[in-house]
């Protein structure tokens, strides 16, 4: 990897869910099914709703505390969705920098197990081997199963003899 594809970042790490914690919700398991989403048009909807059920709302039996529902879960809808692009970018930004240091790590456990490999071989020393055997095997797994992969795929395949035409 190059240095000229990453950056420091430079924007917000503390993200401050604490005014909405009491309003959070986790949906055990995860299930989201038979929930209803917003639809299109929901933006006319906000503005139409206070008017109308002002003028026409007892007409329609509806008690007024239902338009103070709707423009309650309004207002914490757009609490929760101003935070999102925040912590979206903030866990882009850690899956990113989780994946930069692994990579480094690789290169250093690359870097050890040469060295060690290099120095064993040349002054014949087994016992150097191992004492690094589970970082030599670490290192080692990939190229491991790239062999037998290889290997398996260089097996002529049996082929079905067929019968002479009669």
């Amino acid at each position: 990897m190059t240095s000229s594809n990453i950056a420091k970042f430079a924007g917000a790490t503390l993200v401050d869910a604490q005014p909405i914690a009491g309003f959070l919700i986790d949906i055990i398991g995860g299930d989201l099914m038979g929930y209803k989403r917003q639809k299109p048009g929901i933006e006319e909807v906000e503005v139409e709703l206070p008017a109308a059920i002002a003028l026409h709302g007892e007409s329609a039996r509806l008690h007024p505390s239902l338009l103070e529902s709707f423009q309650t879960n309004t207002t914490i809808l757009g609490k929760i969705r101003a935070l999102r692009p925040l912590v979206a970018k903030l866990l882009e930004v850690l899956e990113e920098s989780e994946i930069f240091y692994e990579d480094a790590r690789e290169a250093d456990i690359v870097r050890i197990a040469t060295a060690v490999l290099a120095v064993a071989r040349y002054e014949d020393s087994p016992a150097l081997l191992a004492a690094f055997e589970k970082t030599l095997k670490y290192r080692a797994q990939y190229a491991k199963k790239g062999l037998a992969t290889r290997k398996q795929n260089e097996k002529p395949k049996k082929t079905e003899k067929t019968p002479p035409p009669v």
